[in-house]
């Protein structure tokens, strides 16, 4: 159910999948992060990879009734052993989807 919820609903893309949900300060927090399938090297396409570490980005999605709902995603930080390269694995359902020029 959480996993449907997740996809269909908050529009999540399947690499990721759900690690828990949380009820805190009057909103729900679901934890989310990347599949295995989505560490490779953007740069030399290797799945060797090392993770250095992660930071958790808070993303506000649709609310369900009253609620606000969070998704809390874990973007974690990894280094190729191929060629060196250090790179974040960015959740692609969060990037914009517009760009604004300064003037």
């Amino acid at each position: 159910m959480e996993e449907a919820l997740l996809h269909e609903v908050f529009g999540v893309d399947k690499t990721y999948r759900s690690t828990g949900t949380e009820l805190k300060h009057g909103g729900v927090f679901v934890s989310v992060e990347p599949t295995e399938a989505l560490f490779v090297c953007p740069k030399c396409q290797s799945s060797e990879i090392v993770r250095k570490g992660r930071r958790t980005r808070r993303i506000q999605t649709l609310p369900i009734g009253f609620h606000p709902v969070y998704l809390e995603v874990a973007v974690p930080r990894c280094r190729c052993k191929a060629c060196q390269h250090l790179f974040e694995i960015a959740p692609l359902f969060a990037r914009p989807t517009r760009t604004t020029r300064k003037r």
